[in-house]
């Protein structure tokens, strides 16, 4: 097979093998004389969901870690590792962060795998076929250009291969620019039922309409404040998403998937999951990492088999803040272990490194190679936002009180009444509160503190109350707000050095 040289968002030439499937199940990019039909484009498309794997791998460290949620696990080291993490965690990331970049490389090449599969969908000669791939990859390179634009603002914006000489000269686009492009193309799965509204069961996983409703809808949550019609409209998305067949239309908690089984890798893509990244394990390589991530170091096998790094280490706050809501809360103990059991000295080890996020943690035969999928979207996370904006538009209501009650109900914890939440401010909180617990570890906390404008201060009020911080032996300073943004990585300013950095890097 011959190489193909692609333009990919970095601002520089990227250079891929192509079409080596019996090393890649799909190439990033296909030579012209293998994309001759609908089931080749399919292939590209399935690669482009297997570039997510990619994406999912420094998520979290943009998300959870930054917030109050997830912590560094260590101090003290030198290992550059370490250094990454704690930059992250603490607010003072460099241009130079090698995850940061990889972060962005790896969002880009997923934008670049999609642009490709669109520059291919004229050999798809079925129309119904050809409008399913053209909104399963829209769907993708919104969620990738969503997660950009609230990470870093203003982004370079492409949308078919660039020759190289013009992606040298790239200016970002404006986030109004960037929120266009992503309405636009989620708009057109919707308005013209571009996805199946629900995907046949050996499809699960693939993107359907409502997962682009969804999206949309979160989409249209941060982009607009109450008043405006798309802020209205989100709302009404989010209901068509609740009432729908495929998430079977709950009107109780007693209706929902119970916390535990959402997360079970004996029940994957059950009608709770809208989206989720799929992970497969038997050392396909397309197996999780984030068992042995996020297990604790030096655990002798007692939680996972492999090398395991401690990343994303809950915080007191976030423990606290379930036991705030009831010690019947379920939620913590399916999200975190505070402790393990050593089989060797037959003891639980509950004192040091003993405590990780357990969500993904689940047993392999191979290191590296989990069988947990990451959640993007569910049906819990759509019900909390539908009664978050509706009291945002009109205030409580036994409507938005009942999916706000339903998450509640299926937690085990204590319900609400419209006495206890008589007006916008108290339902906000209980919502905000309610949508911490409910999805924490899943890269939705650093999002929602963005959206309601709260990062800085809520993250700078974790940092005085975490007994962790009050450790270090040296100072752990607020951060501002143009510290809730990342940096350009450095790598795409020396290609071209007329690009505006974020303020403050």
């Amino acid at each position: 097979m011959k190489k193909v040289n692609y333009i990919g968002l970095l601002l520089v030439t990227l250079l891929f093998a192509s079409c080596d499937l019996d090393k890649y199940p799909y190439s990033e990019v296909a030579a012209d004389e293998y994309v001759k039909n609908a089931s080749s484009v399919n292939n590209l498309v399935l690669g482009c969901y297997n570039s997510l794997h990619d994406v999912m791998y420094y998520e979290w460290a943009m998300t959870e870690l930054r917030s109050d949620n997830g912590r560094m696990y260590a101090t003290g080291s030198s290992a550059s590792t370490t250094k990454l993490v704690e930059q992250l965690d603490q607010g003072t990331i460099v241009a130079e962060h090698q995850w940061v970049e990889e972060y962005w490389n790896s969002c880009y090449a997923t934008i670049a795998r999609v642009n490709n599969v669109i520059s291919y969908l004229d050999v798809v000669t079925d129309e119904t076929l050809r409008n399913q791939y053209e909104g399963e990859v829209l769907f993708l390179r919104s969620l990738e250009y969503f997660n950009l634009v609230r990470l870093w603002g203003p982004v370079f914006i492409v949308t078919s291969k660039v020759p190289s000489e013009v992606a040298r000269d790239m200016q970002r686009s404006t986030v109004d620019e960037v929120y266009a492009l992503i309405e636009g193309d989620l708009e057109n799965i919707v308005n013209n039922e571009l996805l199946p509204g629900k995907m046949a069961d050996g499809d699960l996983g693939r993107a359907d309409l409502n997962s682009a409703k969804a999206l949309l809808a979160k989409v249209y949550a941060t982009h607009y404040q109450a008043g405006d019609e798309k802020y209205a409209r989100a709302a009404r998305l989010c209901k068509e998403v609740l009432e729908s067949e495929s998430v079977g239309n709950p009107q109780s908690g007693s209706d929902l998937v119970a916390y535990d089984k959402v997360f079970d890798i004996g029940n994957e893509m059950n009608k709770e999951i809208i989206f989720a990244v799929r992970y497969l394990s038997g050392n396909a390589g397309i197996g999780s990492p984030f068992g042995n991530m996020f297990a604790p170091v030096n655990n002798g096998a007692n939680v996972i088999i492999g090398t395991s790094s401690g990343y994303n280490t809950p915080s007191d706050n976030i423990i606290t803040a379930y036991t705030m809501r009831g010690a019947t809360d379920k939620r913590l103990d399916v999200n975190i272990a505070q402790k393990y059991f050593n089989s060797t000295t037959q003891e639980w080890v509950t004192t040091g490194n003993c405590r990780y996020c357990k969500k993904y943690t689940n047993p392999v035969s191979t290191q590296y190679d989990g069988e947990s999928d990451w959640p993007i979207i569910r049906v819990g996370d759509i019900a909390l936002l539908y009664a978050e904006l509706t009291n945002e538009i009109s205030g409580p209501s036994a409507d938005n009180l009942k999916y706000l009650n339903m998450i509640c109900e299926r937690a085990g914890v204590s319900t609400y009444t419209l006495a206890d939440l008589s007006n916008r401010y108290d339902f906000r909180e209980a919502v905000r509160n309610e949508r911490r617990l409910e999805l924490a570890f899943e890269n939705q906390r650093w999002f929602d503190m963005l959206r309601w404008g709260t990062a800085a201060q809520t993250v700078n009020n974790y940092f005085k109350s975490e007994t962790f911080y009050s450790e270090y032996t040296y100072v752990v300073n607020d951060i501002a707000d143009w510290q809730t943004f990342l940096p350009i990585p450095v790598s795409v300013i020396n290609i071209n050095p007329d690009i505006a950095q974020n303020t403050g890097y």
